[in-house]
């Protein structure tokens, strides 16, 4: 199954679902069912029996002591008969097993009846069939939930009839006992144990809770006891933590009585139970890539470890004069804080390094390596541990780009190419490999859930079926004789009798209805009179109109308009405006509103639940007038925005948005909100007391740090926090505070089951397309519908002003034009169609138009396919046979132009048609292609000279001018010979070729605008835009994206419009409250209790302290521009948190902020994440998903790899099917043949591995501050290690030969041990320039994933190649994507440097990370690759003076805001687009490879192989062969499908079918054996016909 198959039947399958919970029988089908014993023989269906109840009406009968001795008589008879299936060796498929359908937990099925009341409670015997003979009885609780319990006596002493286990029983099934032990738990969070009475009253209460489960269910004997079920050890936990701790005081170990306490809130819910259970399921499924993961960080960690081992401690540290004195400390001066150079506004000193390209100390100073590491001492890669928490660190993304700064300062900038080409790869490859399991776990899951309602429907179907003919044979039997017709006929008379009867019973209560009822009633429909009937009437007319419904929309949508252009600061006349404005929209709604009850009555308006929104924002709204004066209700004012919602009535993509919304709202949110309760109130207990007691260790100042856990709210907004992926400051704040190994166990705890809830919620609300089509099918196109009748409507009422009748051209414009659509689908089916999946029709129904599109597009006849075919003119000319080139013109121009026909044949026409044939002949030769693509890489790479050095360096300057000169020449020239050679009519039909076109007039045009003293550098960035055209995966990635872009623009629209209301909150919340005043010598916030006020500030500058500014900070929230840049940045980057600080620290306009005054505003930054970006990620995602599915079933293939790349995938998996030592022949010589076997054998194999790992233990040991006694030990082990691997190479060398080096292994390991070797003598040199030769050995680790490829029959070793085989199926594709990333970051560091060299150095530009050159502008750019700190880099761009200096020699340090916020956010957002399809490349290509067709596939060299050993022994072509000479013909096949003698027992147990005279087919043979290869458990049902095409196809028999 792939993974559009399976998103293709989401809806299909959500659909089935509903339908199998809503099966249900009619009361006579039922009691036929269950009464008439003629039924049962009828259903002998075996997976029916054990589905239908027992026969007869008594279908729930008491468990008694006679039920008892049945049950243990059944049960004596089971055992005897497991022993006999036993003795028998039968498989355990052949076993009765446990009714689905009758499990603990679930629902009784509809088709058992409704028990009588008297029965809830009450033990049963057990309906389950394969329980009936368990010693088990259920009881049927409230909801007709089925409970089981055991049937022994309770702890040997309470039989199940007797009268307290009786009451144990009812206790515990009864609802009030789930709700009073939530509501314990719930209060538990209050108290806490503050008080000591409260710990006793708790204890008393779970003593008796398990108490009574114990008497009730048994304590550990039998099934369904007490210990039988994990939930219940949360209660062993609980008691045994209160119990120890009146004795000894646990300390941290208390918390696990917390968490248990909290984790039975999920026990009181029998949904919330099953949730938490499948949600626990699939993380088995998660145990190869959790090993793969810690695997191959282990790798990462130890190549981090061998290459930046103690850089980090590299500080600036004053130089002293008296460093010749006796006298002089080294050790002292080195670590002594105060002698380190500090950057303003950093705690940490300055990162420095001693090469060319690292951080320079300032004058004065020197490098040195001494102290201890940044970020307190947790930032490293001084051991293995460290160096694991900083890869960690990397691959979630948690501040990650200030890792790499330290790093590239220490190490030297050059060091950037080992975070491009070994960390983020392998971060990338980890977090890939997890999604992709999740997705296809989670797939699995909702197969099996589709697969198990198509057999319940199936069997319902059956069931009612074959009572539908037993009901029509006993209805046929009734009316044999007149007798029985005339009864019915008497019957039926009497029920109509009866009916009437009925009737006039209702006629007369409602007659005689008291007269205030019948009053109410008429008020409530507005039935009260005939005038009010009328205007009823008039008014209903009114609210129909389209013209109504589209004057509404336009209200909505200018309201919001005057909303969003609200702004600090405002004049007075424009707030007067604004003000006036938003009277006149409060009465046009409440007039809405008022004309809706008239229409529709009270009853029939609060019926609609749109109208009930409506209501509430104008009553709001009328509040918010009424109470303007009240200071307390002004925020009242934020309920303004949500007006924008009711556009979603009109709009079906904003109603889908929040459909999706209202989607999320279930038991899946209820345990995560559940979860962060419970990690907060285990955060509280663990770190309160420390944050108190240690306070003033993480800061100077002894104030708590914003991320605390000192209070319940604190803990909750941390936790929140780390959901979110960001816990690494918080992190070092608690190892500061309290023990490391605690706060790193935690943290790591919360983060991984908070993304691993996230994640399956965010699954969830993908795959509901089912809710949301349905919902969109009522509101598709309505406001189309709306604007279509209201352009309809206004016509037709001015015509009938004037008396005249209306003729509706555009419906029959319409109709002619659904008349064609309908000719064009059927004209277009062809058979290339009938093959494809049906499902594809099951789309949402705002892609239909896309759907249509394609449809028109798949037609011969329409144009626009014309143009696509010609789209690529230029590389599909070099596979034609013919050099005829086409007309230069089209058609109208010869028509036009009659001079254009030119006879071709003779004369100058001639002459001119030879030339066009020799420049289609030069432009189609390779070498001219080959040339073009080499003068624009050069061209591009020109680029990189030109930054704000190039004026000091005359020679390079007039180079490039030079260069620039030749360039635009050769390009022109390339142009003219296309057009000559293509002529005007092809060169213009292709967008490459346009593109070409507009890039050389720009260049062209800049050339001239230089020579006439103008300014035109950044516009050769533009250079860089051809070279997509030369690489066919470039283009392949860029049609994607081109087809993205009308479904992209609607969503876009969407998400507009959502953060469009959270910046009219946002503006109506903060605007002109991000203002403070600060001291520029001090570099900080002036104390609340010092200035007040912007007033207190200014009459500081008056009193000429010139140290003193009123500032606002860079991004805030006065107008709604602001907003969405802030907005952006809170989704986007990690500088959110100091807008959320100024936020939190706001207190009223123009006032000095305090702070935490307002930390409640948290919350609606938490609210911005969750609806804002969460959301709008599913609804932007799914777009995405289903534009690929559309393309992808379009073209038939994958859409983002070439048809070259195509085949090289094909042969790469056939390479993974092979084994690789399979083509090395065996000696013939028997030492050799024996060596040979030696070390292609897999205990040697094993052996080397195990040797490799052992390298690795070795080189994860070493850590920065060793003893010399340590690296000596290293040494020699070092030593020992590659004597043994010398010793492996000779042996390898002697036994394979000249094979050796056949295999990628081997030279791997030739490789590395020869670097090992050279190692040995030049250690030192290695070392100081790049690393140490050791770190080469881990390249040998590429041996064990070959080792899981020859361990393919374990399930393990199968799944984790399944998962490196996936990847590497999708490194075509992400190479093409990867292009186009490197091309993107190529492109804009170009543009950066010609816009934001000269910016001023502040918040994180600086010496190093700016746009001055091309290095540090790449580097700039790959920082904020993953979206993380380019509001750091964005800051100083928005500077405006007198924050920069314009007066500087020209350009000044000032830039243009505008273009860094385009340029930053179209950076974003074209990276987020990539890295999306980054990932969906690789879950596709594991769906794919998951298979068994792909993953199992034998290979044509096997069944070739196959093949000729068959034809050794049936020369005569034969397909039989006897039965005597099949162990010599397995004894003769190779690996892997040969069966070595002796195998004759072997052979026994394959059990292949006879045919007569002893003889076995070939295709028997062959699929027996591949059996035996592939996993037993990966059956397909093509497979034998792939086996017999194969084969066939290689060699017919």
């Amino acid at each position: 199954m792939s993974f559009f198959d399976f998103w293709s039947r989401t809806k299909e399958r959500a659909a089935l679902l509903r339908r199998a919970n809503q099966l249900r029988l009619n009361p006579s089908q039922l009691n036929l069912l269950l009464g008439n014993s003629e039924v049962r023989p009828l259903l002998q269906d075996e997976r029916m029996v054990s589905l239908l109840p027992p026969v007869g009406m008594e279908v729930f009968r008491c468990f008694t002591a006679v039920s008892k001795e049945v049950v243990q008589q059944r049960h004596e008879a089971e055992v005897k008969e497991r022993k006999a299936w036993k003795h028998q060796k039968a498989s355990e498929k052949n076993l009765r097993k446990p009714a689905a359908h009758l499990e603990t937990g679930k629902s009784l099925p509809f088709i058992y009846g409704v028990p009588p009341p008297q029965l809830l409670n009450t033990p049963l015997e057990d309906l389950d069939p394969f329980y009936q003979s368990q010693k088990t009885f259920v009881v049927l609780s409230k909801g007709n939930i089925i409970n089981r319990f055991s049937a022994d006596s309770s702890c040997y002493l309470l039989s199940p009839f007797n009268p307290l286990r009786t009451l144990a029983i009812k206790t515990l099934l009864h609802p009030f006992f789930s709700t009073f032990i939530l509501l314990a738990i719930l209060s538990f969070g209050v108290l806490r144990f503050n008080f000591p009475v409260v710990k006793y009253v708790y204890m008393a209460l779970f003593m008796f809770e398990a108490l009574v489960k114990v008497v009730a269910r048994g304590f550990c004997v039998g099934r369904f006891t007490f210990l039988r079920d994990p939930w219940n050890w949360l209660d062993i936990i609980i008691i045994s933590t209160l119990l120890v701790s009146q004795f000894v005081d646990l300390g941290k170990f208390a918390v696990l009585m917390t968490i248990s306490l909290l984790l039975k809130i999920f026990t009181c819910s029998q949904g919330l139970k099953k949730t938490v259970e499948a949600l626990v399921q699939p993380v088995k499924r998660l145990d190869c890539v959790i090993i793969l993961t810690v695997f191959c960080l282990s790798i990462l960690a130890i190549i981090g470890l061998q290459f930046f081992m103690g850089i980090l401690k590299n500080k600036c540290v004053i130089w002293s004069m008296n460093t010749n004195t006796t006298e002089f400390d080294f050790h002292n001066h080195t670590t002594s804080p105060e002698n380190y150079y500090y950057i303003p506004g950093h705690p940490d000193p300055l990162v420095c390094g001693n090469q060319s390209d690292t951080e320079r100390c300032p004058d004065g100073f020197n490098c040195v390596k001494a102290g201890s590491n940044p970020n307190f001492g947790y930032t490293s890669y001084d051991s293995f541990f460290w160096s694991l928490m900083s890869l960690f660190r990397l691959m979630m993304h948690d501040f990650w780009e200030g890792l790499m700064q330290l790093t590239l300062r220490a190490a030297g900038k050059s060091y950037l190419i080992v975070f491009l080409l070994v960390f983020f790869p392998g971060c990338f490859f980890l977090l890939s490999l997890i999604l992709a399991v999740v997705v296809m776990t989670r797939a699995e899951q909702e197969e099996a859930q589709g697969a198990e309602a198509i057999q319940r429907e199936e069997e319902f179907g059956r069931i009612v079926e074959v009572l539908k003919r037993r009901e029509e044979e006993q209805a046929s039997s009734r009316a044999e004789t007149p007798e029985q017709q005339d009864s019915l006929q008497k019957k039926k008379s009497v029920a109509g009798i009866r009916a009437t009867k009925q009737e006039h019973v209702k006629e007369a209560e409602e007659h005689h209805r008291p007269l205030c009822c019948t009053c109410t009633d008429a008020f409530l429909k507005g039935d009260c009179c005939g005038c009010w009937r009328w205007l009823k009437q008039q008014s209903h007319t009114f609210i129909m109109n389209p013209f109504f419904d589209l004057v509404i929309i336009i209200c909505i949508i200018v309201s919001t308009i005057f909303t969003a252009m609200e702004h600090y600061p405002m004049m007075e006349e424009f707030s007067e405006t604004l003000v006036i404005a938003h009277l006149v929209f409060h009465g046009i709604f409440a007039a809405e509103m008022i004309i809706k009850l008239v229409a529709m009555g009270l009853h029939g308006y609060f019926q609609v639940r749109w109208h009930i929104f409506d209501f509430i924002l104008v009553i709001i709204s009328l509040l918010q007038l009424g109470l303007a004066d009240v200071e307390s209700l002004s925020l009242l004012r934020i309920f303004l925005p949500f007006r924008v919602f009711r556009l979603a009535r009109w709009w079906p993509m904003l109603h889908m948005f929040l459909k999706i919304v209202w989607a999320s709202v279930g038991n899946l949110t209820l345990v995560l909100f559940i979860t962060v309760f419970m990690f907060s109130v285990a955060g509280m207990q663990l770190f309160q007391s420390d944050y108190k007691a240690n306070v003033c260790r993480p800061s100077y100042d002894c104030q708590l740090p914003r991320w605390h856990m000192e209070d319940f709210f604190h803990s909750f907004i941390l936790v929140f926090r780390v959901f979110c992926g960001q816990c690494l400051e918080s992190l070092w704040d608690c190892m500061k505070v309290s023990n490391d190994g605690v706060c790193v166990t935690f943290f790591i705890i919360v983060l991984i089951v908070g993304k691993l809830l996230i994640l399956h919620l965010f699954l969830n609300l993908l795959f509901i397309n089912d809710q949301l089509v349905d919902s969109e099918d009522k509101t598709t196109n309505t406001l189309q519908s709306t604007m279509k009748q209201t352009r309809t409507w206004i016509p037709k009422s001015i015509w009938t002003l004037w008396g005249k009748n209306y003729a509706d051209q555009d419906h029959k414009g319409d109709t002619k034009k659904d008349n064609k659509e309908e000719y064009l689908a059927l004209s277009s089916v062809s058979s290339d169609q009938l093959t494809l999946d049906d499902n594809h029709t099951n789309m949402a129904a705002w892609e239909a138009p896309v759907a249509m599109a394609e449809i028109e597009f798949r037609t011969p006849e329409n144009a626009q396919e014309k143009e696509t075919q010609h789209c690529d003119v230029i590389q599909k000319l070099k596979d034609e046979t013919h050099l005829e080139p086409e007309d230069c013109c089209c058609n109208r121009c010869h028509v036009c132009c009659p001079f254009l026909e030119i006879d071709t044949s003779q004369g100058t026409g001639r002459v001119w048609s030879n030339f066009r044939r020799a420049c289609l002949c030069i432009v189609q030769h390779k070498f001219f292609e080959g040339f073009i693509v080499f003068i624009i890489l050069l061209s591009c790479a020109a680029l990189v000279f030109e930054d704000i050095y190039l004026e000091h360096r005359p020679v390079l300057q007039r180079v490039l001018k030079m260069a620039d000169l030749v360039f635009t020449f050769v390009f022109l020239v390339e142009m003219l010979l296309k057009w000559v050679a293509f002529g005007f009519k092809k060169y213009f039909t292709s967008f490459w070729c346009w593109l070409d076109f507009l890039i050389l007039n720009v260049t062209l045009f800049s050339l001239m605008g230089n020579m006439l003293g103008y300014t035109s550098q950044p516009l050769r960035a533009l250079r860089t835009l051809r070279v997509p055209s030369r690489f066919k995966g470039m283009r392949v990635v860029l049609k994607v994206l081109a087809v993205m872009l009308p479904s992209m623009f609607s969503v876009l629209l969407v998400i507009l419009v959502i953060w469009l209301f959270f910046s009219m909150i946002g503006v109506n919340l903060f605007a002109g409250k991000f203002s403070y005043c600060y001291n520029d010598t001090s570099e900080e916030l002036f104390s609340f209790y010092v200035v007040k006020n912007k007033s207190e500030c200014f009459s500081l500058m008056d009193l000429n302290f010139s140290e003193v500014n009123w500032k606002t900070w860079t991004f805030n929230f006065d107008n709604v521009g602001m907003s969405f840049l802030s907005l952006l940045i809170m989704g986007t980057s990690s500088g959110w948190m100091d807008i959320m600080y100024a936020a939190v620290d706001s207190r009223q306009v123009e006032d000095q902020p305090r702070y935490e005054i307002n930390m409640y505003m948290y919350l609606y930054f938490i609210c911005f994440i969750i609806i804002g970006c969460f959301f709008t990620l599913n609804l932007f995602i799914r777009v995405i998903i289903d534009t690929i599915h559309q393309q992808r079933h379009k073209i038939g293939k994958h859409v983002f790899v070439t048809d070259q790349q195509q085949k090289y995938l094909r042969t790469i998996k056939k390479r993974f099917s092979e084994k690789l030592n399979n083509t090395v022949p065996r000696p013939q010589n028997c030492c050799l043949a024996w060596l040979f076997d030696l070390v292609t054998g897999l205990y040697f194999e094993i052996f080397m591995v195990v040797v490799i790992f052992f390298n690795m233990v070795v080189l994860m040991v070493e850590t920065d501050d060793q003893s010399v006694e340590k690296s000596h030990v290293l040494y020699w082990i070092y030593l020992i290690l590659v004597a043994i691997f010398l010793v492996e190479f000779i042996l390898k060398i002697i036994a394979l030969r000249q094979h050796y080096f056949r295999n990628g292994l081997h030279i791997v390991d030739f490789v590395v041990l020869t670097l090992s070797i050279i190692g040995l003598f030049l250690a030192d040199i290695l070392e100081k320039y790049f690393c140490s030769p050791s770190l080469f050995s881990v390249m040998r680790l590429g041996r064990l994933f070959a080792l899981c490829g020859a361990f393919h029959h374990i399930r393990f070793a199968r799944r984790i190649w399944m998962l490196i085989m996936g990847f590497v199926m999708s490194l075509p594709a992400l190479f093409n994507i990867g292009l186009l990333f490197f091309l993107i970051v190529y492109t804009f560091s170009i543009i950066g440097m010609f816009n934001f060299a000269y910016v001023k150095n502040e918040m994180m530009i600086d010496d190093m990370f700016n746009f001055k050159t091309f290095g540090n502008s790449i580097i700039s750019m790959t920082m904020i690759t993953t979206s993380s700190g380019w509001a750091g880099l964005l800051s100083p761009i928005m500077n405006i003076s007198p924050d920069c200096d314009l007066r500087l020699p020209d350009p000044g340090n000032c830039a243009n805001p505008t273009v860094g916020i385009v340029f930053f956010s179209s950076y974003i957002l074209l990276f987020c687009l990539l890295v999306i399809q980054l990932f969906i490349v690789v879950i596709l290509e594991l769906f794919n490879t998951a298979s068994p067709e792909d993953a199992e596939m034998l290979s044509d060299d096997h069944l070739q192989m196959f093949y000729e050993t068959w034809r050794k022994f049936v020369p005569s072509g034969s397909q039989v062969i006897l039965y005597s000479e099949l162990a010599d013909f397995c004894d003769g096949l190779q690996d892997p499908l040969r069966i070595p003698k002796p195998n004759t027992i072997k052979l026994t147990h394959l059990n292949l079918p006879l045919f007569p005279g002893d003889q076995i087919s070939c295709l028997d043979v062959l699929r027996t054996i591949t059996t035996q290869v592939r996993s037993p458990e990966t059956g397909c049902k093509h497979f034998d016909m792939f086996l017999k095409l194969c084969f066939l196809k290689l060699k017919p028999l």
